[in-house]
């Protein structure tokens, strides 16, 4: 049986009981196990040592979050009366975001940091159990901590100084989202391919024209209205807009050649314009135009514009773009300068990636320089330098473990940001320039633009991140930050203590024809422990980076499954035509038409139909869930997906047949978690069917008879989707 959210949360109780019990007497000062509960989420408690705790939000609305912040502290015997107890965070204070701030300077009206008196409110053996109530106002990329010291004393003594079970503990990481991100449902789709035309050359290209009311070719069948209106999504994901890079690197030569045509839209050259190709005039103002028009088109419609973006590395002819003059960072005369050739210390040198480049010659060959072994993009030829951190390296085996790796949690950061103990201007440079690409993008879109995907955002430190977000957010509060997390669970969760969205590793399960119910469930279950049972995870089946699958009915009941599911369903746009390969936008100049030409209007329409259910619905979008077992001989149909989703008196059952033929019938225990009332009558409706205001059942049933008996479900058809709705009468 799979754990519910309450049993989730029990888990995490008990956990935090055992802690304070097992604490033992300390022979000198100390301060630790931090902890935050609140009375929405983790009503509980959640542990904060290097604990995550993520929260939504609607600052329009004004709405915010109280949190209390629970340590305990050992005064070596003294009275509680002799400690002075704070809480030290940024919660709140994106609008004050700085590379760096000395504490000592905390608690200004410009500081970026404040401090929080602790109360102390009881006693849990040798250690005083102290308090602070704050209140999350404002999205934002949070760090909190906590530290005491004796009345008299000058000096802090911070938890973070001090070990808790043999590891020296950390910060607790809050995550404030726009509270939109429960609702986004994301269509993924490269501008270049989705609408290109027969022929297989730079002419056919699609550009941004198709997608708005300039298209004029004569070929149609995609456009912003197609994804909002027929297919129901609410977002559209770009892959990267920006111009691409001319040059790659050949392992086999060893040298620089020209780039394949078109090459990969993930090694940029100009991170403050609009590729060329992307207008039908083929130049960069063209493009921008377009651009802007696409996104105010976008807005009018109610559809959220992301754009991908790759920041740890770039193509090796990147110039510093408008956005470099605009903080002053160099002369306007200077923005189409190649930044290798000026400033090669903003990037990681190839011998030792710690450190800065010296001079052009010096530069990483290829990206990332810290993953050797793996991950070579060859037409990334600069790898941005954001300093020396902890996580900074390849995985265990390929050396350089002195300062860490990139397993290490650690999040420290080596590279001096301190004035008093030498001050790396370059590092501070580099994170200011990229902390002006997001706002610069809203100045051109007049803000409407929504979001962004963060192509290997493992490969910035979380400092960048944090920076970055936080200064976007001081331009438009609810702007959505969506990572690509790779590799082991380490790495992932560092990623997911600054990022709203996160992707799935287990994309390879949506569009597995044998997929089995248990497999889907342990892959919910293992990311709602690894992130946080109410973390945003964005479930998709293909992307850009994976195959596809040729039975577009099968891919639309493995989308209906991530709609049915917390986090952000996507779809990448090939899913819908239902092409099987991975579609090749780097080597060579791809069209879809044939695909489009036999696209199944009928699928269209029932992901039109599932994406309207969960806007309506908001059970399918809650975080309340419960994994449905068959009412006789137990466990799971592996055939079929189900799932109870509520929220409130909302109630949806969810049922997905994941094979491409007809299964059995069966009948589904209904859990008493669920908020059905027993005396009350019920009649359902399935919300995706042609009718769905249809009854299913010739009479209502009590709520008591439905627990008693449970549900029983039968398909007709292979990749049926049922949503049924518990309708009370």
């Amino acid at each position: 049986m799979s754990l519910s959210i309450d049993t989730l949360r029990r888990i995490v109780l008990c956990c935090s009981v055992l802690w304070a019990v097992v604490s033992p007497a300390w022979a000198a000062p100390w301060i630790g196990h931090l902890e935050i509960r609140d009375p929405q989420v983790w009503k509980d408690g959640r542990p904060g040592n290097y604990g995550t705790v993520k929260y939504y939000l609607d600052e329009a609305a004004s709405e915010n979050v109280p949190i209390q912040v629970f340590v305990q502290v050992y005064g070596d015997g003294r009275p509680a009366a002799d400690l002075e107890v704070q809480v030290f965070s940024n919660v709140n204070r994106r609008d004050q975001a700085k590379v760096w701030e000395d504490p000592a300077q905390a608690g200004g009206n410009d500081s970026y940091y404040l401090t929080y008196p602790m109360s102390q409110i009881g006693q849990t053996g040798n250690n005083y159990i102290y308090r602070a109530e704050l209140v999350l106002r404002k999205t934002g990329a949070y760090r909190l901590t906590t530290r005491f010291r004796f009345r008299g004393d000058a000096n802090w003594q911070w938890q973070n100084d001090f070990d808790l079970d043999g590891a020296r503990q950390r910060d607790c990481a809050v995550v404030v989202s726009p509270r939109k991100v429960l609702g986004l449902s994301m269509y993924e789709v490269n501008p270049l391919v989705v609408e290109a035309r027969p022929g297989g050359g730079f002419d056919q290209r699609s550009t941004f024209e198709d997608f708005t009311d300039h298209d004029t070719d004569g070929f149609d069948p995609f456009s912003l209205r197609f994804v909002r209106e027929r297919l129901g999504f609410n977002t559209l994901w770009l892959m990267p807009i920006f111009p691409i890079t001319g040059e790659r690197w050949d392992p086999n030569s060893r040298q620089y050649v020209p780039n394949f045509s078109p090459g990969s839209p993930y090694a940029a050259r100009n991170y403050f314009a609009v590729n060329e190709w992307l207008a039908r005039a083929n130049n960069q103002g063209a493009a921008m135009n377009e651009f802007k028009h696409l996104v105010n088109q976008a807005d009018a419609i109610g559809l959220n514009v992301f754009i991908d973006v790759a920041f740890n590395h770039a193509g090796r002819d990147m110039v510093f773009g408008q956005g470099a003059a605009d903080i002053d960072l160099i002369p306007q005369a200077d923005i189409n300068k190649p930044i290798r050739t000026t400033r090669p210390s903003w990037f990681s040198k190839g011998s030792d990636f710690r450190q800065h480049a010296g001079t052009p010659d010096d530069l990483a060959l290829y990206a990332p320089a810290d993953r050797r072994g793996e991950h070579n993009w060859y037409d990334a030829g600069l790898e941005w330098y954001f300093g020396s951190y902890s996580s900074l390296g390849p995985k265990p085996g390929y050396g350089e473990t002195w300062a860490g790796g990139a397993l290490d949690e650690r999040d420290l950061f080596i590279t001096d940001l301190n004035p008093q103990g030498g001050h790396d201007f370059e590092v501070e440079n580099v994170f200011n320039y990229f902390a002006r690409i997001l706002p610069f993008w809203l100045d051109q879109t007049g803000n409407k633009l929504a979001g962004i995907r963060a192509d290997f955002a493992q490969g910035l430190p979380p400092q960048a991140w944090e920076y970055i977000i936080n200064k976007t957010r001081q331009k438009k509060w609810d702007f959505v930050f969506l990572a690509e997390a790779l590799d082991p669970d380490p790495i992932r969760y560092r990623v997911n203590r600054h990022f709203d969205v996160l992707t799935t590793v287990d994309h390879w399960l949506y569009r597995n024809n044998g997929v089995t119910m248990s497999q889907l469930v342990w892959s919910i279950e293992s990311e709602a422990q690894l992130y946080g049972y109410n973390a945003a995870i964005m479930h998709n089946g293909t992307s850009h980076d994976e195959d596809g699958n040729g039975n577009a009915w099968l891919m639309m009941a493995r989308y209906a499954v991530a709609a049915a599911s917390h986090g952000v369903p996507m779809v990448y746009m090939g899913q819908p035509l239902g092409v099987p390969y991975k579609v090749d936008f780097q080597n060579s100049w791809q069209d879809l038409k044939w695909f489009w030409d036999g696209a199944n209007p009928q699928v269209f329409g029932l992901y039109g139909r599932i994406n309207e259910a969960r806007r309506a619905h908001p059970a399918l979008r809650s975080t309340q869930r419960y994994f449905l077992s068959r009412q006789f001989g137990g466990g799971f149909n592996e055939n079929i997906f189900s799932v109870a989703r509520w929220q409130g008196d909302d109630i949806v059952l969810a049922f997905v047949n994941l094979r491409d033929g007809v299964v059995n019938p069966e009948t589904f225990t209904i859990p008493s978690a669920l908020p059905l009332q027993p005396d009350a009558n019920y009649q359902a409706v399935n919300l995706v069917a042609d009718n769905p205001n249809q009854p299913l059942w010739p009479n209502a049933r009590r709520g008591a008879d439905i627990l008693r008996d449970g549900i029983y479900v039968k398909f007709s058809f292979p990749n049926e989707v049922q949503y049924i709705l518990l309708k009370r009468q």
